[in-house]
């Protein structure tokens, strides 16, 4: 955090409160010894404002240290964050299906709602989400106001500054002011932060499945569906790292003059291999008698995602040659990715990979068009899809923005 020049006791203040509590976050339990060490603050500053967050109720002493370590005399009492003392509300809109959900301060789900009903409608897909989290919180015998964070995710382009998704190509859906939208609609008053959905994602990943992450300094998460998106993170030790920009890689030209893509370009990777991409393929193919397996497990009306990786496991050789391109384009764009930006790790989510046959032609195609000299070491890891993956990781942009901006 940058400040001016000059003394500034209150913004000093704050960003004391708001280190001390991150580490305690990514920490705790952790002697208030080890916080003042870790950021090079006194320890009685370290305590002054350690009790302030015992007095609000957000952080906790746990019980004495461990004996050993270089430490004698008296065992300190660690202090850890209290969960249940903080809620946040995550949404995912997607169009075809709106999800939100409850999480407490250490990112525990307490509750969720999903809705399935494909509505292309900007302003009910508001409403209805609205409405999904009126029921979570009638559920959990909460009100909006003991909400601490709202955090709402979206295909497309998003102004997470702003609060705005300024495009979503393939419903229309421009300059909409999302952070104002739905705080009018529910009458939330607290902060709301809005992302792209696959951002959302890393966001889950680095805050709520940390192990996952490990040590990595950087890492990509590739999420494929109606859209592609790639979005790099910064990984911090011991906090919470950076996502940079959206990495809107299904807009990645991978055949000039290709396909038309919704954007308005031609040979997009979105164009091959998105899931909407994917399923228009596979219904062309149905259309003109090919694809028998998949026209038995789905008699009328666009196959789903579900059946077109059933009918390539039962050896329907159209629906396999429809998958294996996708899944060739998308490995040479990951190749492109961490040729480019060289990330540790490279994490993938999408309903083409809960076929292993689809993840080893991947990894292939991967190891075929990745420049070994620049970096021959990035990891790849599948993610199983989830349907709840995109709210919870909106809720964890809240939790985040929460322990940047807490103030006791």
């Amino acid at each position: 955090m940058w400040f001016e020049q000059g003394a500034n006791l209150p913004r000093v203040k704050v960003s004391n409160q708001c280190a001390i509590l991150r580490v305690i976050y990514h920490r705790g339990p952790i002697r208030r010894s080890e916080i003042a060490k870790s950021l090079g603050l006194t320890l009685p500053t370290i305590t002054t404002n350690v009790n302030s967050m015992i007095a609000a109720g957000i952080v906790r002493e746990t019980g004495p240290a461990e004996p050993g370590g270089g430490y004698v005399g008296r065992r300190a009492q660690l202090v850890d964050i209290v969960p249940e003392s903080r809620f946040f509300i995550g949404a995912e809109i997607r169009g075809m299906e709106r999800t939100v959900c409850l999480l407490d301060y250490r990112g525990k789900l307490l509750n969720s709602r999903r809705d399935e009903a494909d509505c292309r409608d900007y302003e009910d897909n508001i409403t209805l989400t609205c409405g999904m989290i009126g029921q979570l919180l009638r559920e959990a015998k909460l009100s909006m106001d003991e909400i601490a964070g709202m955090g709402v995710c979206l295909p497309g382009l998003v102004n997470s500054e702003r609060g705005i998704l300024e495009l979503r190509p393939s419903y229309g859906w421009r300059e909409r002011d999302v952070r104002s939208d739905m705080a009018q609609c529910t009458g939330y008053r607290g902060p709301v932060s809005v992302g792209n959905n696959a951002c959302a994602r890393a966001f889950g990943v680095q805050l709520l499945q940390r192990d996952m992450v490990g040590k990595a300094e950087t890492f990509a998460y590739m999420f494929i569906s109606e859209g592609i998106a790639c979005p790099l993170v910064l990984n911090r030790s011991g906090s919470f790292g950076s996502v940079v920009g959206a990495g809107e890689v299904g807009h990645m030209v991978m055949e000039p003059d290709g396909l038309p893509c919704s954007c308005g370009n031609h040979g997009c990777l979105e164009a091959y291999s998105s899931d909407r991409a994917v399923r228009a393929a596979c219904s062309a193919a149905m259309a003109e008698g090919r694809a028998a397996i998949l026209r038995t497990l789905c008699s009328h009306g666009e196959p789903t995602m579900a059946q077109i990786i059933c009918a390539q496991a039962e050896g329907d050789k159209d629906v396999s040659e429809i998958a294996a391109r996708a899944v060739h384009t998308l490995g040479v764009a990951a190749a492109n990715v961490s040729n480019f930006a060289c990330p540790s790790l490279l994490m993938i989510e999408g309903e083409l990979f809960r076929s292993e046959e689809n993840q080893a032609a991947f990894i292939e195609a991967v190891r075929r068009n990745i420049c070994s000299v620049i970096r021959s070491d990035t990891q790849f890891v599948f993610i199983e899809p989830d349907c709840l993956s995109g709210a919870c990781g909106a809720a964890a942009m809240a939790i985040c923005k929460d322990l940047e901006t807490y103030i006791s």
